[in-house]
């Protein structure tokens, strides 16, 4: 019997697969947060809206992925597109942001790290779904 260090289960509680997750220092690509703070289908999500953020319809081909702040919000992930322009003005940094599963739109922050909740979905969908329609 071993206890996991992140929700002090018993091993035989985990999946295979959150176990490894739970003991490795592995960080999101998505959020920067480790892998120990994401459950199995939050960490799949993430990993899969990076990989469709990574390809660039215009150039065919996977691009290379940097960290980017905009102003005081939380640190995301952008594509960098190679342009044909001067050398000083040849990259382009387009982010990658999640959508909502529904209606399209992009999620913010707080349903970005609940995506696992959420299914998904934007607030306002989420709780159409629910039924929860009051104020």
């Amino acid at each position: 019997m071993s206890l996991c260090g992140v929700c002090h289960l018993d091993s035989k509680k985990h999946s295979k697969k959150l176990w490894v997750l739970h003991q490795q220092t592995q960080f999101c690509t998505f959020c920067q947060k480790s892998g120990s703070e994401h459950s199995e289908k939050l960490w799949e999500m993430h990993k899969l809206a990076a990989e469709k953020g990574r390809y660039c319809p215009d150039h065919h081909k996977e691009e290379k992925l940097y960290p980017l702040t905009v102003g005081l919000a939380k640190t995301g992930i952008a594509r960098v597109c190679t342009l044909n322009a001067d050398s000083s003005y040849d990259k382009e940094l387009i982010p990658i942001i999640m959508s909502c599963t529904e209606c399209s739109l992009y999620l913010g922050g707080t349903e970005e790290d609940y995506a696992d909740i959420l299914d998904g979905m934007c607030l306002k969908c989420f709780r159409e779904m629910i039924g929860q329609t009051d104020v």
